[in-house]
């Protein structure tokens, strides 16, 4: 693929992309380094902690191609934001938040591997990379809770807050940024499409634990019209 040829204007809005990227690999990574202390198990630890060196390298990866397109200092890029990453308060609530959280970083990074800019596709592909074990059994854990009716409110309360911290994680749909970051080819489709397959593929977990999509209201996030309809009301 060509190297992508941009103004400065654009190479701030890509800079700005990428700041984005690395906060979401920065607070899984985060949530996975203080989920270690939930989970007693050596070989459930060792995958966690594969998940966490993998984040980490993606984020070298990161480093180095915000250097290239002008950034000076990432982790003070996204400082403010780190300061308020939320984290899991027991192993149930590990396991949904990873279970959202993984899948709301895939959906994203697919929306980056025919990206304009060969190297954000590359690292786009490196997200995807990832083995992901580690979730998929955190959310078989979730759904087993979830299979005890005494369980139902607090799973559903478990599963709205991490799905509001999700959605607005993945950006605001609709922004002059995100309408221009598509028109450069930056990514595949826009914000709004990307939180439409997101939540689409929400369905069948929603099904198989019995839960129920919240409004947009009741997460607190705002949704375009075109997406309320997925959320509950």
């Amino acid at each position: 693929m060509p190297q992508l040829q941009i103004d400065e204007e654009s190479k701030g809005l890509l800079r700005r992309i990428v700041e984005r990227q690395a906060f979401r690999q920065m607070m899984l990574e985060k949530i996975r380094g203080h989920g270690l202390k939930f989970v007693p198990e050596i070989d459930a630890q060792i995958l966690l902690a594969q998940d966490i060196v993998h984040s980490l390298r993606v984020m070298q990866q990161i480093e180095l191609y915000y250097a290239e397109i002008g950034g000076s200092d990432l982790v003070l890029a996204v400082r403010d934001k780190m300061e308020r990453i939320p984290y899991p308060g027991s192993r149930l609530e590990l396991s949904i938040c990873l279970a959202l959280c993984d899948r709301a970083e895939r959906v994203v990074a697919e929306s980056y591997v025919e990206s304009s800019s060969s190297e954000f596709a590359a690292i786009a592909l490196s997200i995807l990379a990832m083995d992901r074990t580690s979730t998929r059994q955190a959310e078989e854990l979730f759904k087993g809770f979830c299979s005890e009716p005494g369980n139902h409110h607090a799973a559903q309360q478990m599963f709205q807050r991490w799905l509001a911290i999700t959605i607005q994680a993945m950006g605001r749909p609709g922004t002059q940024g995100d309408e221009r970051a598509a028109a450069l080819g930056l990514r595949r489709q826009r914000c709004g499409d990307s939180l439409r397959q997101y939540l689409e593929e929400l369905k069948p977990l929603i099904a198989s634990c019995g839960l129920s999509m919240p409004s947009a209201a009741a997460m607190g996030v705002e949704l375009p019209k075109e997406l309320a309809g997925l959320a509950g009301g």
